[in-house]
């Protein structure tokens, strides 16, 4: 454990949190402009068109060199070609958001009707309250499990493309124990510090509240950002110990060999 957890760590440098934190802010920054373009015209209505396309293409480009740089490969596949695979996971992850959401909204309904059918004695153990918020961990862990399975897989073909074995180099960092308990953690010790952040409200007036709420959404956003930069620099890790030429280090990077002098 400790050996994934340093080299994770060391990879945590300016370039990867850094990149992360300040490339994630302006496409926030820039999607909450982009909401506020009018459309009332024909004009506005094709500026929000286009600004929406460099909008994607920045989110593309964003985190394409950033998986680019945390797996090494002799050969990389076309920019457009690791965009369009970018594109296919996140739409991947996006297609199981609906189900989750289906279930979130009837948790008080299961709730009830699981709790009108327990026995009294479980009742006191595990009431009403206690069966949403389970099933509120449950769909939170179905989650971030869903994240965990996608995220290799994204990693390595949009770093390398889909060359021989990029399935079966991908699926190795499955069988890695601390790599699925960092997805939990991680996805849980976020959520969890954002909404207290941001449900926690001091004291104060209009300007302290004003500050306390900078700060808080500040220190939130940073840690989720140190969380997340963690995950990819595991994963990461995890690829480039898959065994193949795919992992091998660039050519630019293998030592020449030495040519004896003549005697």
């Amino acid at each position: 454990m400790m050996q994934p957890l340093r080299a994770a760590c060391s990879r945590l440098k300016g370039r990867l949190y850094l990149g992360q934190w300040a490339g994630n802010f302006l496409l926030l920054l820039l999607a909450a402009a982009w909401l506020q373009i009018p459309d009332s015209h024909t004009w506005q209505f094709a500026f929000s068109i286009l600004s929406g396309v460099l909008l994607v293409i920045a989110f593309l480009a964003l985190y394409t060199a950033t998986l680019r740089y945390l797996r090494l490969c002799a050969t990389r596949p076309p920019w457009w070609l690791s965009w369009l695979m970018l594109v296919i996971f996140v739409a991947l992850w996006w297609a199981l958001l609906p189900p989750i959401e289906t279930g979130r909204a009837h948790e008080g309904l299961f709730a009830g009707y699981w709790n009108s059918q327990s026995p009294v004695w479980l009742r006191r153990h595990l009431g009403y309250s206690q069966l949403v918020a389970w099933q509120e961990r449950l769909y939170d862990c179905a989650q971030w499990v869903w994240v965990g399975l996608l995220l290799p897989l994204a990693v390595e073909t949009c770093a390398c493309g889909l060359g021989a074995g990029w399935f079966r180099r991908a699926a190795r960092v499955y069988a890695h124990w601390f790599y699925w308990l960092t997805v939990l953690v991680a996805g849980f010790v976020a959520t969890w510090v954002t909404w207290t952040l941001a449900d926690w409200a001091p004291p104060a007036g209009l300007a302290g509240q004003t500050f306390s709420i900078v700060a808080r959404l500040g220190v939130a956003y940073s840690v989720d950002i140190f969380l997340w930069c963690f995950l990819l620099a595991l994963v990461g890790y995890y690829l480039n110990l898959a065994p193949g030429p795919i992992s091998e280090p660039l050519p630019i990077d293998r030592p020449r060999p030495r040519i004896a002098a003549p005697e």
